[in-house]
């Protein structure tokens, strides 16, 4: 037992320490705007079941998508999780493909009160930007004024959060989350200058135009769960809301007179660099619902399936809305079997497996055509002993479409997580 906690305090500690590390969502032009992707807040049992899970509570997991399903946490846990991608982006004329990964989140929950009251503490990402785009603005060969443009943008805002959950009856439960939002988004166009000199065309220097904003503010959740007994079952009834959050911003913007190698040149134009410094202003995140329902047979098979609705009209930074946003509503469905939890002799039957999908639509309207996505996923819980878990997911999606100039990117999610769990902070007894 010592053991165990002190090899799970060492783990903690050691993913505060390389937080930074966090890795950012999958690469796609669709990051350029607004804070870039908004990261699933789901974990990997989550995420093998279509991301559902508002309603949904088991013994083992943590429960992370409604803070009021923490009152039933029974043991100490903890999870982290890792997360590798891969993107096939394309359009009408071109195709890559891009793979990135890394450490995607860490959370420690303990009981209070065992069965009653609990709370925990989660780093994670909130959302990224990870993309780079080249765009030609005409015929380099006929236009004297054609130019080449580089867009590139990368960055994460993370989480801190602190959750609770408190069953104030034996049905009904309430939590409450606060989140402390950090970290800071960077976009940059690099434009190529192209002159016509006679019969020559001459690329005399790149201009470089960075704009960094740096977050740090607060956001909270509320959550409520209602439970009933029907025969050995249980039916369940969730709902969260995300409180609009006005996240304070502080903006830099950077110009710089580049070689063609990209280096800064020395000249007078470089001199002073920074446009705009420390400009202080707020980024809004529109408020968001999420109903869930889940009919649940302990340890044994679960139901799931969740609504969510945002209306991404509201979203504005330093006061200037994005006309590319719009409404965003997704649904998402998915279950868990375990053959028999308690077998001795087949391991197989002790194994949870997982399936599910989630659909969808905005929040991104570009060209006048909303940016859809569409998942499947898969997943599965190895037992390490009789409480902890390897737990695996993994998910195949579309994102956006080729009509209108448009771009399409086709998705492979690996997720990866370790749930430990222990009973802590119990009274010791002697004889």
């Amino acid at each position: 037992m010592r053991q165990f906690k002190t090899g799970l305090l060492a783990s903690i500690f050691s993913v505060i320490f390389v937080s930074s590390s966090f890795s950012q969502d999958l690469v796609s032009p669709y990051s350029a705007y607004g804070v870039g992707l908004v990261s699933e807040k789901g974990y990997v049992a989550n995420n093998g079941m279509g991301n559902a899970g508002i309603a949904y509570q088991s013994p083992w997991f943590i429960p992370v998508l409604n803070p009021a399903l923490l009152g039933g946490q029974q043991f100490t846990s903890f999870e982290a999780g890792l997360n590798i991608s891969q993107n096939n982006i394309s359009d009408e004329a071109t195709r890559f493909t891009q793979i990135n990964g890394g450490l995607k989140y860490a959370t420690l929950a303990f009981p209070i009160i065992p069965g009653k009251y609990a709370i925990s503490v989660a780093l994670r990402p909130l959302s990224s930007k990870n993309y780079e785009i080249k765009r030609n603005s005409s015929n380099q060969i006929t236009d004297p004024q054609a130019s080449l443009s580089r867009f590139k943008g990368e960055g994460t805002i993370s989480q801190l959060s602190l959750a609770n959950g408190w069953n104030i009856t034996k049905n009904i439960a309430i939590g409450a989350e606060a989140n402390y939002n950090f970290g800071k988004l960077t976009d940059r166009t690099i434009y190529q200058d192209i002159i016509n000199e006679g019969d020559t065309l001459r690329v005399p220097y790149l201009v470089s135009a960075e704009y960094t904003d740096n977050f740090s503010d607060f956001s909270f959740t509320l959550g409520t769960n209602f439970r009933t007994k029907i025969g050995e079952n249980y039916l369940s009834f969730g709902a969260t809301y995300d409180v609009q959050a006005n996240l304070n911003t502080n903006r830099n913007t950077f110009l710089q007179i580049l070689s063609l190698q990209e280096v800064p040149l020395r000249n007078e134009e470089n001199e002073n660099a920074f446009l705009e410094n420390d400009i202080e202003g707020t980024t809004v995140l529109p408020q968001k619902i999420g109903v869930g329902l889940s009919y649940i047979k302990l340890t044994a098979w679960a139901i799931s399936a969740d609504f969510s609705y945002q209306d991404w009209s509201d979203y504005s930074s330093f006061g200037i809305a994005d006309n590319n946003f719009g409404e965003q509503m997704e649904l998402k469905i998915g279950g868990e079997f375990t053959p028999d939890v308690k077998s001795g002799t087949k391991y197989y039957e002790r194994v949870t497996y997982r399936a599910g999908l989630n659909i969808s639509n905005g929040p991104l309207v570009i060209n006048n055509t909303s940016i859809n996505s569409f998942g499947i996923t898969f997943g599965s819980s190895l037992p390490i002993n009789n409480l902890s878990n390897v737990n695996l997911a993994f998910e195949v999606g579309q994102r956006g479409t080729l009509l209108n100039n448009l771009v399409q990117e086709n998705y492979l999610n690996l997720n990866l997580s370790f749930t430990f769990n222990d009973r802590w902070f119990l009274r010791r007894q002697f004889d």
